[in-house]
């Protein structure tokens, strides 16, 4: 076996000082070429790799995936850079023309978004239901993009409302289409808007698009419809800051102001917390098949070392260094590390892509519009598999490298 491996080129050169060494050329060349003298043993090490890092990356893909699926579900249309306003004593602290006054002058705020909220009642041919009437401007339903099942989803003028999928529902009404141009009433109890209102609300209106939102009964108006009713205090605003960096701190001042905020930056902090600890878990998953493939990769270079005992003696009497017989199992190590994460890496791509080219065509044969990428593969997990297979590869190999090292010569080359 020795005379196989080591090459006749390699007793020539002599440092400076007169030693003979091995060069790096040759230790390389001898490194690869050991792995394939047992291509069996080479290939089951190499796909033991292969099966714990596709795991991992498959797995990790997955939940990442996954947080961008449910991110953008949860969030929707809504913009990372607006923020929730309301008030938590509406009969002290009102969202007014005043109040809006001073959002406007807030640093960083681009526009301000507003809608009146109350609970009250529809009428629709003789059936009452209770329902969540919001009377909001053009700014406030632009940031909704709500999917429309008929007719459209923008108030023109006062005369004007739009319904949801629920409600239409709970009226029975099948087609949405036949619900268009219908006469609606609305009714909003006085008790329900904060003492704006001596009496209760009612007004007839002109059904002009269903959408689908929303797991209640509700309807959208005009806000001019209730200012013109003698309302003044919106139960809700929307400040739009410039950039999403600048949330924070215009919320610390609109909450000085004595109002409460939220933000969808709150709803994504808490998503991004869950999928952490889902990703680790999974992660946790794929590195038991890691550890596999490691006491494989393991128990491949020990082997290595008692079978070629008496070839590392011969190459130490040859003028071997100790770093030149430890360099020669670290490249044979990175080899079998490097190799196994590549294709490790590439099965995980190949099958996440098909699994996703799948779903892409489920779902449009299904009608479905929105389609989401469920196996999500970045850059710099692969730059971390990358390194973490480096590292694993060196503490691996460090003791069969380190016990080749201090191979005595004369004992080796007497070994059988």
């Amino acid at each position: 076996m020795s005379e196989q491996i080591i090459p006749r080129k390699s007793l020539s050169p002599r440092t400076p000082s007169g030693k003979k060494y091995i060069r790096p050329s040759v230790i390389l060349l001898m490194s690869f070429k050991n792995l394939f003298f047992k291509k069996l043993r080479t290939s089951l090490t190499i796909l033991g790799v292969v099966i714990g890092i596709g795991a991992i990356v498959f797995l990790v893909s997955l939940g990442l995936g996954l947080q961008r699926v449910v991110s953008q579900q949860v969030i929707g249309s809504q913009s990372v850079k607006a923020i929730d306003v309301n008030s938590s004593k509406p009969r002290l602290i009102r969202i007014n023309d005043e109040a809006i006054s001073k959002f406007r002058k807030l640093g960083h705020v681009e526009s301000i978004a507003k809608t009146f909220s109350f609970p009250g009642k529809s009428s629709f041919k003789g059936a009452t239901i209770d329902t969540v009437i919001y009377g909001s401007d053009e700014a406030y339903l632009e940031l909704g993009s709500f999917k429309v099942s008929a007719g459209r989803n923008k108030i023109e003028n006062e005369s004007e409302i739009i319904i949801n999928n629920t409600l239409l529902s709970t009226l029975g009404i099948k087609d949405a289409e036949k619900a268009l141009r219908q006469q609606i009433t609305v009714i909003v109890p006085a008790e329900s808007t904060a003492d704006q209102l001596k009496s209760d609300f009612r007004r007839e209106l002109t059904i002009v698009g269903v959408v689908d939102n929303g797991s209640s009964a509700e309807v959208t108006t005009s806000d001019k419809v209730f200012i013109q009713a003698g309302m003044t205090s919106y139960s809700q605003a929307k400040v739009i800051t410039d950039n999403k960096d600048a949330v924070p701190a215009v919320r610390k001042q609109l909450e000085a102001l004595g109002f409460t905020t939220t933000s969808p930056i709150d709803t994504l902090d808490q998503i991004n917390q869950v999928f952490t600890l889902l990703n680790l878990l999974l992660a946790g998953f794929g590195g038991i098949g890691m550890v596999i493939a490691v006491l494989g990769m393991f128990n491949t270079l020990t082997i290595s070392l008692l079978e070629r005992t008496k070839e590392i003696g011969l190459l130490v009497s040859l003028g071997a260094r100790k770093r030149d017989i430890r360099r020669l199992f670290l490249i044979e190590a990175l080899a079998l590390s490097l190799i196994g994460a590549v294709l490790g890496l590439v099965l995980a791509w190949v099958t996440g892509a098909s699994i996703n080219t799948f779903l892409a065509t489920l779902a449009k044969s299904k009608g479905v519009e929105n389609l989401f990428t469920i196996f999500y593969i970045p850059f710099w997990l692969v730059a971390a598999v990358l390194l973490f297979t480096v590292i694993i590869g060196l503490m691996v190999v460090t003791f069969p490298a380190r016990r080749a090292s201090r191979v005595n010569p004369i004992d080796a080359l007497r070994h059988e």
